[in-house]
């Protein structure tokens, strides 16, 4: 029977809790001090401030995407990606970082093309990509195949 639990880190207090996913609709509150679990149903847009602690926090899988306002690319990948967050819910955090706005992200990162994806699980760095899939389904599969992956 394969695990149907979401491990989320409570911000409060920094415990991890196992959750079922039956539960996640019901505003599961942390084991340890009680305070109601947050994870994010959509994409966020990361700040330089809070970049390192989005990583460092986030137990699960993590997609950071790179982007530009102006790129064809990101504008095409953008509702796919908003559409992972939302169905990938607690197992699936998606953060975008705008070069533009966030330079020093970018710069410390080396983005040269956009769409840049980077794939964190449990902190750690797994994979990059420098541009847009061929095939918007490519990206689905590629995600899919991540989260579902565990050993590196």
């Amino acid at each position: 029977m394969p695990d149907t639990s979401i491990i989320i880190r409570c911000y409060n207090c920094l415990m991890l809790n196992r959750v079922p996913k039956v539960k996640l609709l019901t505003k599961p509150v942390c084991g340890n001090c009680k305070t109601i679990l947050e994870f994010p149903r959509q994409p966020v847009w990361a700040k330089n401030e809070n970049f390192d602690r989005s990583i460092a926090h986030w137990p699960e899988t993590l997609l950071v995407i790179f982007m530009d306002q102006m790129c064809l690319f990101c504008k095409i990948v953008d509702p796919l990606v908003t559409d992972l967050a939302r169905d990938k819910a607690g197992k699936l955090k998606v953060l975008k970082v705008d070069i533009e706005t966030e330079t020093e992200v970018a710069q410390r990162f080396k983005i040269e093309k956009t769409p840049t994806f980077i794939v964190y699980k449990n902190g750690v760095k797994v994979i990059r990509v420098d541009g847009a899939p061929k095939e918007k389904a490519d990206l689905a599969k590629w995600v899919e195949n991540l989260i579902n992956f565990t050993s590196y």
